[in-house]
Order: structure tokens, then C-alpha cells, then sequence
């Protein structure tokens, strides 16, 4: 009878399974590729990286001269009357004179105290740090997608719970139908089981809904239309074995907000030296070559060509600035200090966090075995408390109770197989390895 009971089951298990809608198969590594090919986050990281990219060259960090070509033309007309000494007189009404000017201009900081070296080691920083961003947006999109991918997978396997709990409220209600149709029992336990059955039956369209939710979530991280249809590999097994000491190297060397907070805090040491050049001399080498000609209309001299070279050196030295230099070096310490004390806090907090949830992760393995034991201890009881139902050697409260352990079992068995997974991958993230 426990067979045919068992065999019943399954059948309506089978029957009522709700199904993914023969969608395609979307695996945890495939949602990976799509989420990195275009998630709008990693994308704008990317673009930054670009801009620090291009910011990196020596000609913004002005070790490189400027050249401009600067070319103008004047022309004039001119109304004079002369008069010269021998009593000669010229008069001219609207004379023309044009004056055309060209030449090459140069400008070209020589030395300033190093602080052209400085800039160039701040902007290859900023780009490194643009990487670092990049690598972070990366991590994070790839930790989001997966958490959001087995919370997908528990919703299912959480209908699947639901779904075998209702067939084995209706093997209930046939049998509290045929015992009362019998006269072995009262009509009050045929309505239980209905209101029992129709409540399930809502837990499911309710977990449906939610497990619908969670696809639309997970399809904006992937840029992809809400309603794309698609299936996930209903598996939520866990053979990770985290290694306290090996992760602990890695959190240390290769966390991402650890590591990029290091590198702050080496930009802020850079602007320090940065600023302790401001008070050095400034020698700024110019040079200029200039071709000009002038046409007149009138008078003796009617045209006029003349072409040049001219080398010059500028030196600014800051005498007095009123304190000013002096309290920008002051306050660039002060950053660099608030900088190195963040990493070490984040360092503490790294660890912390790590031995925080390896102790959860440990402690949900245990959990899980207690409750793959509840859950196979309550399908046992299931079926004793059916089949004495059955037979009329018990009530429907207690099959009502054994249906309820089983339900509850299965759920708290998914969410820890959940809570594993997700425990999982913000080990893997906190040591930078997703």
C-alpha cells in the first residue's frame, strides 16, 4: 500500500510539476558572458578607463612644449597731407596699407621643481585605478547575476515543494471524500482538505509570481527584454570547500575595495609631493620665429619684409604666497593620512567579514544535513500518518500536521541550499575571485 501511496504521488507530482515553458536553458556561465558583455555598469566602466586612457600622456602633464602658429593682416586706409622742407607738398585721399604678420610661437616648461614627473605618475595611477574600477564593476555585476540566478533556482525548487505538496493534498482530500461517501467519516474533514488544497494551490501561483519577479530581475542585469523566456539548471548542490588561510591571502592581496583603496591611497601621497613643488623655482624656456610685410599705398617706402628668430627664458620664483603653498602641503598630508587609515580599516573589516562568512557558511553545511534528514524523516511520516488515514486509524489533523512538517521542511531545506550558494560566491568575491 506504501508503494501504490508512494507511486501516487509521484504521478501527480509529475502531472502538476509546473514547467518552465520549454524555454530555452540559461546556465550560470552563459548569464556570466551576457551580464559582461552588456551591462550598462561595466560598460561605463569601461568608458572611464578609456577617458583615463587618454587623459595619461606626457602632454598633459606638461613635460612637452606648445607650439602655435599665429598669423593676423591689418589693412588701412589713410587721408595725409605732407609738407617737406623744400616746399614740396603731397596730399593723398584713401591710401592703402597692409600689414601681414606670421610666425611660429613656442613655450616650453624646463623645470618646475619636478611636479610635470609628479603629474605623470598621478595620471598612470588614475588609469590604474580606472582598471581596478573596472574590475570591481566586473565583480559586482558578476556576484549580482549569480545571486540573482540560484534565487531563481530556489523560487523553482520552492514551487516543486509546493507542487508536491499539493498532490499529496489531493490524495488526502480522495481519501477523506471516500471515507465520507463511506460513512467512516465526518464532512468536516473533506472541507479541510479542500481549504488545505486551495491554500497550497495559492502558495504556488504566489511563488510563481515571484519566481517571475526574479527573471525580470535578472534580465535587466543582462540587458535583455523583461519578459525573454528562459530555463535554469535547477541545481543547487554546493562542493565548495573554503580554505580560511589561502582566502585570507587572497582577500588580502586581491580584494577589490582593498586594492583600490590602496591605490588612493598612493594618488594621495603622490599630491603631497605634488604640492611640495608649488613653492620651487619655474623656468619656462620661449622661442618665436616671426616673418612680416607691410605694403604702403604711398609715400617712399612702398613695401617692407622682415623675418626673425627669437629665444627668451622665463624664471618665477615664489617668494610670498601668504601661507597658501604651505597649507595646501598641510592638507595633502592630512588626505594621505585619512587615505592609509581607510585601508587599514577596510583591512580589519575584510578579515572580519571573511571569518564572518566562512562561520556561515560552516554552519549552514550543517544545517543542511539536519535538514535533508527532516525532510526525509517527514516524507516517511507522511506516508505512515496517509496510510493510517487511509485505513481510519487516525484523524485528518494529524495527516494536516505531517503534510505541514513536510512542506516546511522542504522549504527550509532550499533556502539553506540557497543560503550556501549565496555564501559561496561573496567568499569568492570578497577574495576577488568571480
Amino acid at each position: 500500500m506504501k508503494k501504490y501511496l508512494l507511486l501516487c504521488c509521484c504521478s501527480l507530482l509529475f502531472a502538476q510539476l509546473p514547467a518552465q515553458d520549454d524555454a530555452p536553458l540559461l546556465t550560470p556561465e552563459e548569464a556570466v558572458r551576457l551580464a559582461l558583455e552588456s551591462n550598462y555598469d561595466i560598460r561605463l566602466s569601461q568608458t572611464d578607463v578609456e577617458i583615463a586612457r587618454a587623459n595619461n600622456i606626457k602632454a598633459n602633464a606638461g613635460m612637452l612644449p606648445v607650439v602655435n602658429l599665429v598669423a593676423n593682416e591689418t589693412f588701412t586706409l589713410s587721408t595725409f597731407q605732407q609738407k617737406l622742407s623744400n616746399g614740396t607738398e603731397f596730399d593723398d585721399f584713401g591710401a592703402p596699407f597692409n600689414t601681414a604678420n606670421a610666425g611660429l610661437q613656442l613655450t616650453w616648461t624646463l623645470f618646475d621643481g619636478k611636479r610635470m614627473f609628479i603629474a605623470k605618475k598621478r595620471l598612470e595611477e588614475l588609469e590604474n585605478l580606472g582598471s581596478l574600477n573596472l574590475r570591481n564593476a566586473v565583480q559586482n555585476t558578476t556576484a549580482g547575476v549569480l545571486q540573482t540566478y540560484y534565487d531563481i533556482v530556489r523560487s523553482r525548487l520552492q514551487e516543486r515543494a509546493i507542487t508536491e505538496v499539493i498532490a499529496l493534498n489531493e490524495e488526502r482530500l480522495r481519501i477523506a471524500e471516500a471515507r465520507l461517501a463511506a460513512g467512516f467519516a465526518a464532512q468536516t474533514d473533506a472541507l479541510q482538505a479542500r481549504i488545505d488544497l486551495n491554500q497550497r494551490r495559492a502558495d504556488l501561483l504566489n511563488q510563481q509570481t515571484a519566481t517571475a519577479a526574479a527573471k525580470r530581475t535578472l534580465n535587466r542585469l543582462l540587458v535583455r527584454p523583461a519578459g525573454t523566456a528562459f530555463g535554469v539548471d535547477e541545481n543547487l548542490a554546493n562542493t565548495y570547500a573554503p580554505d580560511r588561510e589561502a582566502l585570507l591571502q587572497k582577500v588580502l592581496s586581491e580584494n577589490p575595495a582593498l586594492v583600490s583603496l590602496r591605490k588612493s591611497a598612493d594618488l594621495a601621497a603622490l599630491a603631497v609631493d605634488e604640492s611640495r613643488t608649488l613653492n620651487k623655482p619655474r623656468i619656462t624656456g620661449t622661442g618665436q620665429l616671426n616673418v612680416q610685410r607691410s605694403d604702403n599705398g604711398s609715400g617712399f617706402l612702398l613695401n617692407n619684409t622682415q623675418a626673425g628668430l627669437s629665444v627668451g627664458a622665463g624664471l618665477v620664483i615664489p617668494l610670498y604666497t601668504g601661507g597658501n603653498i604651505k597649507r595646501q602641503v598641510q592638507v595633502a598630508q592630512v588626505q594621505a593620512q585619512q587615505a592609509s587609515l581607510r585601508v587599514e580599516a577596510q583591512r580589519l573589516a575584510v578579515e572580519s567579514e571573511l571569518d564572518d562568512r566562512i562561520a556561515f557558511f560552516q554552519s549552514q553545511q550543517e544545517v543542511l544535513q539536519l535538514e535533508e534528514d527532516n525532510v526525509k524523516n517527514a516524507r516517511e511520516n507522511l506516508n505512515v500518518s496517509t496510510e493510517r488515514f487511509r485505513l481510519g486509524q487516525t484523524n485528518a489533523l494529524e495527516v494536516q500536521t505531517a503534510q505541514n512538517s513536510l512542506e516546511q521542511a522542504l522549504a527550509r531545506r532550499n533556502l539553506v541550499q540557497y543560503n550556501l550558494k549565496s555564501a559561496e560566491i561573496s567568499l569568492r568575491l570578497l577574495a576577488g575571485e568571480l
